[in-house]
This record gives structure tokens, C-alpha cells and sequence, in this order.
């Protein structure tokens, strides 16, 4: 089976939750629009490290830049093809 296309499927799905995340924890750090609770120190301290925007959004950004710049569709066919697994690495081991 080819693994690239799910792959690039699953990339574009976390490009989607990784630019969703940053929004969210952006949203966050300014509650009601307001700068007034950043400015005060009111903040809680996962808000005011940048967890999410760091942890969930650009770290998540690279797998899924890899998973998205897969090429190769025709890899991995193992169903009685000769080029089984020669074009493209492979996310399981036979």
C-alpha cells in the first residue's frame, strides 16, 4: 500500500490544528481583547510561556511540512510489483 498519500493527508489535517492552536493560545494570551490582564501579570503561566503557540503550533509545523513535501505516488505497491519499496522509504518494515 502507499503510505504517501495518507501521509500528506495527515500533514495538511495537522497544518490545519497547528495554525488552529496558535489562533487559539493568541486568543488567549488577550482575553476580551483586552491587553490589560498581560500588562498586570494575570496571566497563567502555560499563557504566559507560549506552550501552545511553541509546543502545539511550530513544532507540529514540521512533521507536517515533511509529511506534505512526500512525492511518489506509485510507491509501494507490494501487490505484485517489482519497485515494491525501491522509490520512496516506507513507515513500516516487512
Amino acid at each position: 500500500m502507499c503510505f504517501a498519500r495518507r501521509a500528506r493527508c495527515i500533514g495538511c489535517k495537522l497544518l490545519i490544528l497547528a495554525l488552529l492552536s496558535i489562533v487559539a493560545n493568541i486568543l488567549l494570551y488577550f482575553p476580551n481583547g483586552e491587553t490589560r490582564f498581560a500588562s498586570e501579570h494575570h496571566l497563567s503561566k502555560y499563557v504566559e510561556c507560549l506552550h501552545g503557540i511553541v509546543g502545539g503550533g511550530i513544532l507540529v509545523l514540521i512533521p507536517a511540512a515533511v509529511f506534505i513535501g512526500l512525492h511518489n505516488d506509485d510507491c509501494c505497491g507490494c501487490f505484485g510489483r517489482g519497485s515494491c519499496g525501491k522509490k520512496c522509504s516506507q513507515l513500516i518494515d516487512y
